[in-house]
């Protein structure tokens, strides 16, 4: 009979082990909750997940020994070359041999060391093509635990990874594991989770995971922030605005963001009425409107006639903002369409003029939030 050397024996096991961590739903289920499979369960399907769960725990010692044999550790078997760590891990991601790159990681957690964010993007991008749900939230549970604040690329692969899961225990399960240990840190990485979520096309994802963090009261303002503009952009005003009643309840006191938000979506919708209520409650509370909330408000007056209110808020918006290109061209709508075919080639005129003074796209992408005009002293 063929023997294989102690490292190919191994690779093998892992890879037969995740094998079987990409099998039925129910084994997925059982082992990120911790439980036994349930009794539906084939009996053969069983017999094998016990037996990989057993043998798991078996081979760490293999494990552990081929890693100190690779890499630099004292005779206390105590790591003291986090670089050839890295090399090893990322070495094992490419190979494919998933299993054993998480328990290695497991192992650097355990003596307090940590590889990089780009390595451990590795390992969440990989378990997560592989479907292994398992490992992947394993991966994003030591990158918190790490203390590395996940970046983009990170919240990206978690976006990927719950895109492929459909089972939403799994889901808030692995929300109550991120809330766990980021308990003492404010909502930041379940805000940007969310954001995420919903970016890549999952509004019910999204919204379930917000729910979660109701009931705990684990929110700010942000978090809701992130799901009006979610729910604005899909059309679903009555949710936002009992949303927005929440939030004023719970005492997340609404900022420029929020009715920035609400009040586009009330003017994409033609809601100006509500439009006016939102923006009287905004200079209530002390709020200064922006270039955003000023053509927001000027586009709702304008198509809806009201080309008085309109032109008053454009004068009134000059005096502290210097114009964008959008609030002209809303403006210069509404007056052709009330017929102030005159004033409107006043308007485009002026607009021509100052091309260059204006504030354009690009503003508006990169570091707009309402250019003031400097004051000569």
């Amino acid at each position: 009979m063929r023997r294989f050397s102690p490292a190919a024996a191994l690779f093998l096991r892992r890879s037969l082990a995740a094998a079987l961590l990409s099998g039925p739903r129910s084994l997925v289920h059982a082992s990120l909750l911790e439980e036994s499979p349930s009794a539906h369960v084939s009996s053969a399907m069983s017999v094998q997940y016990h037996q990989w769960s057993s043998a798991a725990g078996g081979d760490d010692d293999e494990v552990l020994e081929a890693f100190s044999q690779d890499c630099c550790t004292d005779v206390g078997g105590r790591v003291v070359d986090g670089s050839a760590c890295t090399a090893y891990v990322e070495k094992l991601c490419r190979s494919g041999d998933l299993p054993v790159a998480v328990r290695i990681l497991c192992q650097l957690h355990d003596e307090n060391i940590h590889v990089g964010l780009d390595t451990y993007n590795m390992l969440l991008e990989q378990t997560g093509e592989v479907n292994n749900f398992i490992l992947f939230a394993k991966v994003f549970r030591y990158l918190l635990l790490s203390k590395i604040a996940p970046d983009l690329t990170s919240y990206t692969n978690v976006a990927k990874a719950l895109h492929k899961l459909d089972d939403y225990e799994l889901i808030l399960k692995f929300v109550r594991q991120v809330l766990e240990i980021t308990h003492d840190r404010d909502p930041t990485v379940m805000n940007r989770i969310i954001f995420a979520t919903a970016k890549y096309g999952h509004i019910d994802k999204s919204l379930i995971i917000f729910e979660e963090l109701k009931k705990d009261q684990r929110l700010d303002v942000v978090t809701f922030n992130t799901i009006l503009d979610m729910l604005g952009k899909t059309g679903q005003v009555d949710q936002m605005l009992h949303e927005v009643k929440l939030m004023n309840e719970l005492g997340h006191s609404p900022d420029i963001v929020t009715y920035n938000t609400v009040i586009n979506c009330l003017r994409r919708l033609g809601r100006l009425d509500q439009c006016k209520i939102f923006a009287r409650e905004m200079l209530e509370r002390g709020i200064n409107p922006d270039l955003r909330t000023y053509t927001s408000l000027i586009d709702s007056f304008g198509r809806a006639g009201h080309i008085t209110e309109a032109l008053e808020m454009f004068d009134q918006m000059k005096m502290s903002h210097q114009p964008s290109i959008y609030v002209y061209r809303a403006l210069i709508g509404g007056l052709k369409k009330a017929g102030r075919i005159e004033l409107a080639e006043k308007l485009s005129e002026e607009m021509n003029t100052s091309a260059s003074e204006l504030i354009g796209p690009e503003d508006f992408k990169q570091k707009f939030k309402g250019r003031k005009i400097k004051k000569n002293k």
